[in-house]
């Protein structure tokens, strides 16, 4: 299913039904878990680049690049992946939508703490300005209207069937960090481990999820540091709701892993190892129970 702002990619059929038979049935629930991936995209709307002021390459800095490449395995494990098209330089998907400060729209009422990188940015994260003036309160809905509710309500109607059917449902959140942390990071110059599970310290999926994923990556032979420099944003706090029977984990996935960071090209065969990895947590999830 396809909207100008997200894509989901639906778990494979069975032979002889139709995607509309599936999508209206708890058969297309095959399993507890959905995985998301909100930051790939670079898609700037028509009626929101007049107000950008970054275009090009520029667009691809603070992307979580080829990140769809990474779970394209995974809907034949009957997992569906909800991803992102629209660039977060428009508006951040994993972010709450009334983190807006007075500086991104003077006309909010009740504006949130400053922050340069809220729902809609005003600066990369190498302090570059995003937005040539601030949005009216009218963008500023429209924005939202557009981008950011129709993906949470598609997100939240993926996992509340899955929890219908189940007891409970599993959120596998995928994001990219830049191996070294930037000058707006909380980490500036540092170096990141390759894999940074990020659970809020404990508090959005039971342990058996944050162990699993900790487990598959170690070993794999990776570097996993959990909640650091990275707990889940918005996505995994908000969704994540253990006490509901809704467990999410976000992933950071370091880029050096994946990807030159310069040129910005995905490098395939340097990615498998890490693709496999992903596919085997996601694998896994299907069978366990969070709670």
């Amino acid at each position: 299913m396809t909207t100008s702002t997200y894509l989901l990619h639906p778990p494979l059929l069975s032979s002889g039904a139709s995607a509309t038979e599936h999508d209206s049935s708890l058969e297309a629930c095959p399993n507890p878990v959905v995985v998301s991936v909100p930051h790939a995209g670079t898609r700037v709307p028509d009626e929101d680049a007049p107000l950008l002021n970054i275009g090009g390459s520029a667009l691809l800095k603070d992307a979580d690049l080829h990140v769809e490449k990474l779970a394209t395995r995974i809907p034949a494990l009957g997992v569906p992946v909800l991803e992102a098209l629209v660039s977060r330089y428009v508006l951040d998907i994993n972010r709450a939508p009334d983190d807006v400060d007075r500086e991104v729209c003077p006309q909010l009422h009740r504006p949130a703490r400053p922050s340069a990188r809220g729902l809609c940015w005003r600066t990369t994260t190498d302090g570059a300005a995003v937005l040539k003036r601030p949005l009216t309160l009218a963008e500023l809905e429209s924005r939202r209207a557009r981008i950011h509710t129709p993906y949470h309500d598609e997100l939240t109607r993926q996992l509340e069937r899955r929890r219908e059917k189940f007891g409970y449902a599993i959120l596998i959140d995928l994001h990219s960090m830049p191996s070294l942390g930037r000058l707006l990071h909380t980490d500036p110059g540092a170096r990141r481990a390759d894999i940074v599970p990020g659970d809020v310290r404990g508090t959005s999926c039971g342990p058996p999820l944050s162990k699993l994923v900790v487990k598959h990556f170690v070993d794999g032979g990776f570097v996993v540091r959990a909640n650091d420099p990275y707990m889940g944003g918005y996505i995994t706090r908000h969704h994540g709701r253990p006490g509901r029977g809704i467990h999410a984990i976000q992933i950071e996935l370091n880029r050096d892993l994946y990807m030159n960071e310069t040129s910005f090209l995905f490098l395939a065969e340097k990615a498998e190892r890490l693709i496999d990895v992903i596919v085997g947590v996601v694998a896994a999830a299907r069978s366990l129970d969070p709670r």
